[in-house]
């Protein structure tokens, strides 16, 4: 992997970690150095919830959610996504501004039931196994995924759900889990018209994310389409594992604004955008020129250590995939596209800089990176009438170190005579 380890000294300009509120952590969390402490508000929670979890059977309105892992692809676990507590949105979308413990809560709310399945025996799915037949839960649960809200649903485990969030450095926490033996839709889901067309017809997913984001679905409901397999020709649909799913939704629906946006003519000025939430820092830097999109991600560690990964497209893509910063990649392009595509209508040279704070040690999943981009872009930006005034800018108000970046840039490196 293409990673660049910065050393201290390059970095005396850079933000200082904060020393934590050893008073705030357990025992655990103090031994590994963390600044938040997931364990004290999960014990609050399992108090909370005692009740809910003392039970095998659940019954009521559930968001139309369904998970897919992918270990042992193409034999996966899956199952319909339960929310204990009805006033929390199933949109991570709808989550941003939340701090971390508000986001733990969440996702200790939602009780993932488990069953094992074929990837393939989505070939069952709606729209022509209504008649019987197929794997009964797994249907009901394709066509509670394609409601446009939530769905009344009873639902039995073989064994009571235990609140054993885990927690990972790098992947998002994974609430409460328990083996799925029963489920049953105690309402009819409410599928749009347009989905159902679709999915009867059985529209190829690159058509139908295509149709359907033009139509105004979110890339949140698209997700779910593809990841429940009712999407493509109707001998051939498969689950997606969710991981897959949801950067195969941000990458297929960028493309399409990106047809729109080579069309546009160029920015005529230097464009920098800024948003902080969650310990991430995020720099759109906007550039006259022809569609290219260039990302860095920096990891900030302890003692000064920190850790750059960079990936980088022209103007019609690539054609492999951004192993470096996997899902991240497509969610921040997202961002960036969507802006361009549907509010800015201009062609530009665009750099994204993430900067990962070291109190950024809960990781809550990709969602936060497409919403900070998308509240950048929605941000007044800063104007500059030349790139070398625009960097100059950047290197004193980064805390990565600048001219590791800057030299690395296979777009920053450019010279044209725009830029002056």
């Amino acid at each position: 992997m293409d990673i660049l380890k910065l050393n201290e000294n390059a970095l005396k300009k850079g933000r200082k970690r904060e020393a934590p509120d050893m008073s705030e952590l357990c025992p655990a969390c103090k031994k590994n150095g963390r600044i938040y402490c997931p364990h004290k508000p999960l014990l609050a929670i399992k108090a909370e919830m005692a009740k809910e979890f003392d039970k095998q059977d659940f019954f009521g309105p559930s968001p139309p959610n369904l998970f897919v892992g992918h270990f042992g692809y193409p034999s996966v676990n899956w199952g319909p996504m339960i929310n204990l507590d009805d006033s929390l949105p199933d949109n991570p979308r709808d989550w941003y501004g939340w701090d971390f413990g508000k986001i733990l809560r969440a996702r200790s709310m939602q009780v993932r039931g488990q069953a094992n399945a074929k990837v393939m025996q989505a070939k069952n799915s709606p729209g022509f196994a209504r008649q019987g037949g197929g794997n009964r839960m797994l249907i009901d649960s394709q066509e509670a995924a394609m409601s446009s809200c939530k769905v009344d649903i009873e639902a039995h485990f073989s064994k009571k759900p235990s609140l054993n969030v885990s927690f990972h450095s790098i992947h998002q926490p994974m609430g409460p889990c328990a083996p799925l033996e029963k489920l049953r839709l105690a309402e009819n889901p409410k599928i749009p018209k347009k989905v159902d067309s679709l999915v009867n017809e059985g529209a190829l997913a690159s058509i139908a994310i295509k149709e359907l984001s033009t139509a105004g679905f979110d890339e949140h409901y698209l997700c779910r389409l593809l990841t429940c397999g009712v999407l493509g020709k109707k001998g051939a649909r498969r689950l997606v594992p969710t991981k897959w799913g949801i950067t195969a939704t941000d990458d297929m629906v960028a493309k399409e604004h990106m047809k729109k946006i080579r069309d546009y003519s160029q920015i005529n000025e230097f464009l920098l955008y800024f948003n902080e939430y969650l310990a991430n820092r995020f720099w759109v830097l906007l550039m006259p020129g022809v569609w290219e999109y260039e990302n860095f991600e920096g990891w900030m560690g302890a003692g000064g250590q920190y850790a750059l990964s960079r990936e980088y497209e022209p103007i019609y893509g690539r054609g492999d995939y951004a192993f470096k910063q996997g899902g991240g990649y497509y969610a921040a392009r997202l961002g960036v596209c969507e802006a361009l595509a549907t509010s800015i209508h201009k062609q530009a040279r665009a750099v994204v800089i993430r900067e990962i704070l070291p109190e950024y040690d809960l990781p809550c999943g990709v969602w936060e990176i497409r919403e900070n981009v998308r509240h950048a872009m929605q941000n007044i930006p800063l104007k500059f009438s030349s790139k070398e005034e625009m960097l100059s800018y950047l290197q004193k108000n980064l805390k990565l170190p600048s001219s590791v970046i800057f030299s690395s840039s296979a777009i920053l490196r450019q010279s044209r005579l725009a830029d002056f």
